[in-house]
Order: C-alpha cells, then sequence, then structure tokens
C-alpha cells in the first residue's frame, strides 16, 4: 500500500522509510473503526444518509481511479472516507463491511481477518465488490452563500428544488440576513439555484 501511495505506477518514485508511518498510521485508524479499546464492537444499526454518501461517493472514486491504475489516489480516498467516518463515530455493519472488501485489493491480511472478525466463512477475496449507487449521491440541498450589498455575510441550507419566492422568504427571515438589511425589503434579490443568494439592500 505504501508504495502505491507514492505515486503513479508509471513515474519513478523514490523510497523514504519515514513517509510509511502515514500508511501505517491510517491502517491502525481503519482497524480502529471496528474496535472501542481491545473489544470488536459493530453495530447492525442502520446506517445515515451522511454515511451512506460517504461509502458511495469513496466506492465510486476508488473504483474509477482502479480502472484509470491511479493506486495513489485511492490510498487518498480510503484515508479521506476513514477520517470521515471516525468523525461521526461510525461503527456501523452496513458501513464497514463493504469498506473491506473495497481496501481488500491493497491491504489484503489486515482486511482478511476483519472480514472473518464480521462473522464471515469465505475469504474477502471471493466477496463481491461494492458497485455505488448514484441516487445516494444526488444532494437535495446546498448551502448557499449569502451576499448582500456584495459581502458574503452567511451561508443558509436550501433544499435544490425550493421556488424563487420560497427562497425568498426563508432568506429573509434569518436572523444575520435581518441584521445586515435591517430588516428592510430589499432592492433586489437574486437566487441563482445551487449557487448562490445576492441581495441588494
Amino acid at each position: 500500500m505504501f508504495e502505491m501511495f507514492l505515486g503513479p505506477v508509471e513515474q519513478h518514485k523514490p523510497w523514504d522509510m519515514q513517509s510509511i508511518g502515514g500508511v501505517s498510521k491510517f491502517l491502525r485508524k481503519f482497524w480502529g473503526l471496528f474496535h472501542k479499546g481491545d473489544s470488536f464492537t459493530v453495530s447492525d444499526k442502520k446506517a445515515t444518509d451522511a454515511e451512506m454518501k460517504i461509502l458511495h461517493r469513496t466506492i465510486k472514486k476508488v473504483t474509477g481511479n482502479i480502472e484509470r491504475f491511479a493506486f495513489n489516489t485511492c490510498v487518498s480516498e480510503f484515508m479521506i472516507c476513514t477520517n470521515e467516518l471516525d468523525k461521526l463515530k461510525c461503527n456501523k455493519r452496513e458501513i464497514l463491511e463493504q469498506l473491506v472488501i473495497l481496501l481488500a485489493p491493497f491491504a489484503p491480511y489486515i482486511t482478511e481477518e476483519l472480514w472473518h472478525k464480521l462473522g464471515n466463512k469465505t475469504s474477502v477475496h471471493h466477496a463481491t465488490f461494492p458497485v455505488h449507487d448514484e441516487s445516494i449521491l444526488v444532494e437535495s440541498a446546498f448551502e448557499y452563500p449569502v451576499m448582500i450589498n456584495g459581502k458574503m455575510r452567511t451561508k443558509i441550507s436550501l433544499p435544490l428544488d425550493l421556488a424563487q419566492a420560497d427562497a425568498e422568504t426563508q432568506v429573509l427571515a434569518n436572523e444575520t440576513v435581518l441584521k445586515w438589511t435591517e430588516g428592510k425589503t430589499p432592492k433586489r434579490f437574486i437566487y441563482v439555484k445551487g449557487k448562490i443568494v445576492n441581495i441588494v439592500a
């Protein structure tokens, strides 16, 4: 995994023993998703939408990078995914089992052990490789930067299918927006779906 992480396969990569610590740290953190101290603690609770998004984004990116032989960016994606799941304190089987299969070609021994700890009897290398679900990756909301008289004053999350009139109502009722517009009706309200809200007070 360290050799793959050094850079593109077709480029010269100087060997550096000090840098191997980064990959080792990642594997310890990945192992930690399944354990609390010395105890193996994996939950059968349903994964949240945020956790599912992280999983399917990682499956999509890793699969695409494997097809392009961009193994170094695969390792980067695993690191990003593990950090995000660690922040969410995710230990859901629904997420972790798929990640074990995804990581198996890169870290065959640690994933084989985790696979059996998850209760599987056959080898992880015989499991069906995960396929991402594009519908899970579709965003339903967007965090709009709100510009007031040319300066960004706040950000507001709104549904992506929100109509102009409804967006105006919600934005103008926001506490920060009320402060900077002094509660007055703005001269102009510009709402660009999926991009920005601009107010001329």
